[in-house]
């Protein structure tokens, strides 16, 4: 379900990894702590100048290092800083109308809405959708398979991300798109997790995944996400899980507690995935009624041909009797007309017994009009 590419072409997120916790203590002056500091002439405090031109020099660092990340972050950028989580970097932008919905019904908390509209997700149609996730091609996608991308970038501190998404025509298969870019979308919620809170997730992870039926098919969906990109499997496990696994109550407190950053009703979210693979079922079970239905009537209908085809090559045979009557009779001397009889068995088992040939033929050509117009 998981692409990844070093494209560029669509830079909506950027995200930068926590600085470290250690911070520098700079030593306060003397008199600082307990007693007052003693009055000095600021301008002859050679303590008070250096002091001052210390801060000086921090504040103008801080200042330079926020506006160098505000630059690059740009419209909508995203900062990652140590103990707030997600802090975004001016408004998020206006999603489309589509968006926002799926949004919606994707049961996202706040944060959730903000990562995802700054991921700038396409929803793209099958012709549209050619080339948009490198590696991937619409003959993926299948049938009532879906096809999506979380493509991510990562050039020094910064991560650019987006999601792209496949987006069926038929509307029975939108809960197949919701599930799809939630999935994407937790792939950029993994991303924003402290190291220690992967490590500490990726071990609950495998222990959910080896609890689940092996017979399960989220099992081959994982191998297959992971089969070219080894290194993502705690990642697709955390999209996997979040958007497909549930039991009553919850998974692990501290599992579920990093999905609620991003979504509000999980067990809601994974309903939507259970009702999608419900109406695959009942369509592909719809589809096998309408198949033996099909069958039925073609036999049918196959009936039929044979007996059409059987009564137009006997009611052709009849037309050439017909005319090979007639012209046997208009050969013949008056006389003998007059004296001439015919019977004539008709294709359905009907005799018309002897009678005056010419009265045999009108009769013949009545019951040859009136079956030919049935044909």
């Amino acid at each position: 379900m998981t692409l990844r590419s070093d494209d560029t072409s669509t830079p909506p997120l950027l995200v930068l990894p926590a600085p470290p916790h250690e911070r520098a203590v700079v030593p306060a002056p003397a008199g600082t702590h307990d007693d007052p500091a003693p009055e000095a002439d600021a301008g002859t405090s050679t303590w008070g100048l250096v002091w001052r031109t210390v801060c000086g020099m921090a504040l103008a660092a801080v200042v330079g290092w926020v506006g160098t990340l505000l630059l690059l972050s740009g419209p909508g950028g995203h900062l990652h800083l140590p103990g707030f989580g997600p802090v975004g970097v001016g408004p998020a932008p206006r999603p489309a109308a589509e968006v926002a919905a799926l949004a919606d019904d994707m049961f996202l908390t706040a944060a959730g809405r903000d990562l995802l509209y700054r991921s700038r997700p396409q929803l793209l149609g099958a012709a549209e959708f050619t080339g948009a996730c490198p590696g991937a091609s619409m003959s993926d996608a299948g049938g009532w398979m879906g096809i999506a991308c979380y493509r991510s970038v990562t050039r020094g501190p910064y991560v650019t991300a987006s999601i792209v998404v496949h987006r069926p025509a038929d509307p029975r298969l939108h809960g197949l798109v919701v599930t799809m870019t939630a999935h994407e979308l937790l792939h950029g919620a993994w991303q924003a997790l402290t190291p220690d809170e992967r490590d500490d997730a990726g071990a609950v992870l495998e222990r959910v995944v080896a609890g689940i039926d092996p017979a399960d098919d989220i099992h081959a969906q994982i191998a297959g996400s992971v089969r070219t990109a080894p290194e993502s499997r705690t990642s697709e496990l955390f999209a996997y899980v979040g958007t497909q696994v549930w039991q009553p109550g919850g998974l692990d407190p501290r599992l579920e507690a990093l999905y609620a950053r991003t979504i509000r009703d999980r067990e809601a979210l994974v309903g939507v995935h259970a009702a999608h693979l419900q109406e695959v079922d009942r369509t592909i079970a719809e589809a096998f009624t309408a198949q033996d239905t099909l069958s039925a009537r073609r036999t049918a209908a196959d009936a039929e041909q044979q007996h059409l085809d059987a009564a137009t090559e006997a009611v052709a045979r009849s037309r050439t009797r017909l005319e090979q009557e007639d012209g046997r009779l208009a050969t013949m001397p008056a006389h003998e007309r007059a004296r001439w009889r015919l019977s004539w068995t008709w294709h359905d088992g009907t005799t018309l017994p002897a009678a005056p040939a010419e009265q045999t033929l009108a009769e013949v050509r009545a019951r040859l009009d009136r079956d030919e117009a049935e044909l």
